[in-house]
């Protein structure tokens, strides 16, 4: 669940002082109604109780969706040129990532952001991947193809959908055969082509796919 705390803001029209509430770790995977705060836009946008004013102000927050391979570290922008935040971060993120990955919680590198904007790119594009990939199972369902899953960092790093169809064995050729059979008819899957344009790089493994 988030972690809300509280702290004393001035409004940069009347000067008016009022407690504002914050959110301090999101929980993307459960704390939806907030996700969708952060992807409108309108995450920590506060109101002055005196001039009724609306204004944005920054604060550092997590945000955490193990599903989605999600953790980040979000600063505000204009801390941009101050390196010694993220070093620090880093650090601090080392002293419990032991324990954190003994716990099957995070396994995964996190994220270090300035500003919520790059956050909400990220969302942004994981919603144009997951209907792509929905798109995909789809297709997947009506020529009773199989799937494997794809992990998710890398998929948004190499522009890849979230699953890779196969149909009988994981060989790279048979996996590019079906890939491009399925591109025949659906053009418009960027990323299904992205993924066949990664599998016919040289090299034998496939080390992109999800080991859950």
């Amino acid at each position: 669940m988030a972690t809300e705390n509280y702290r004393i803001v001035r409004c940069p029209y009347c000067s008016n002082e009022f407690e504002a509430k914050f959110w301090s770790v999101v929980r993307g995977d459960i704390d939806i109604n907030i996700k969708e705060i952060i992807i409108n836009g309108e995450f920590n946008l506060l109101m002055c109780p005196q001039c009724q004013k609306i204004f944005s102000l920054e604060e550092n927050f997590i945000y955490l969706d193990p599903s989605a391979k999600i953790l980040a570290f979000v600063m505000p922008g204009y801390y941009k040129e101050r390196k010694e935040l993220v070093e620090k971060l880093k650090d601090d993120y080392d002293s419990i990532k032991e324990h954190l990955i003994s716990e099957g919680k995070l396994n995964f590198k996190p994220y270090y952001l300035f500003g919520i904007d790059e956050l909400i790119d990220i969302l942004k594009n994981d919603m144009d991947i997951q209907e792509e990939t929905d798109v995909i199972y789809f297709v997947c369902e009506q020529k009773k193809l199989n799937v494997k899953k794809i992990d998710k960092i890398r998929a948004r790093e190499k522009g890849l959908p979230f699953i890779m169809p196969y149909s009988k064995g994981l060989s790279r050729a048979d996996i590019i055969k079906t890939l491009k059979e399925i591109i025949k008819e659906n053009k418009k899957l960027k990323r299904l082509q992205n993924l066949i344009n990664e599998l016919e790089k040289n090299g034998e493994d496939i080390d992109f796919l999800d080991e859950d």
